[in-house]
């Protein structure tokens, strides 16, 4: 999200959280001194999402651009969950997966976030991809920690989407470039026809 009209628009529809993008290499990267509008209601939680971010300039940018909830998309592990924690915010931590192996990692968290994201490993990519995973490898799965289903997600695999979240601890469904007209720019019909069918 990165449009006031667009993100007004989508907050109708009464997402549980929208993603404001901090990584400058995103086609969706909002900018340095974005600050989330004010207009969205207080109930939908806001998330910065970073890649490889200093934890003090999320703290910092947190304080003034308005998110409570941070998404990590790189290389952080225990020692920045564990100080973003300590600073207030919750923490979702997104990883990309391919293999039963790549869950497997997952597992040796020690300091463990609020979420994992689990999204659809493609080379060096992270994140973005439009493409899903296996779902089957969520079987290696073994912490008590939910989940964010994230990777292709649209209104073709919703329901199989919902069905696999029964079988899985997924608590929120991610959905991001299925829905977009361009990057950054949600179709607010497509949001709300899903909206719908989640209900």
């Amino acid at each position: 999200m990165r449009e006031s009209k667009n993100c007004e628009e989508v907050a109708q529809v009464n997402p549980d959280f929208m993603g404001f993008i901090w990584a400058k290499k995103s086609p969706r990267y909002v900018g340095e001194d974005y600050v989330i509008p004010a207009t969205i209601p207080n109930h939908i939680q806001k998330v910065g999402v970073f890649v490889n971010e200093k934890v003090d300039k999320i703290i910092e940018l947190s304080k003034s651009a308005g998110f409570t909830w941070v998404q990590l998309h790189g290389e952080e592990g225990d020692d920045e969950i564990d100080t973003l924690h300590k600073a207030g915010l919750k923490v979702i931590k997104a990883l990309s997966v391919a293999t039963r192996a790549d869950v497997d990692e997952v597992n040796k968290f020690v300091n463990l976030p609020d979420y994992f994201l689990f999204d659809t490993k493609k080379g060096k990519e992270v994140g973005g991809t439009g493409e899903r995973f296996d779902w089957n490898i969520l079987e290696n799965y073994k912490l008590n920690v939910p989940l964010i289903l994230a990777g292709g997600l649209d209104e073709n695999n919703l329901q199989e989407a919902l069905t696999i979240s029964k079988k899985y601890p997924i608590e929120v469904l991610d959905f991001n470039s299925k829905l977009e007209l361009s990057p950054g720019v949600k179709i607010v019909s497509k949001v709300s026809r899903v909206s719908e069918k989640l209900k």
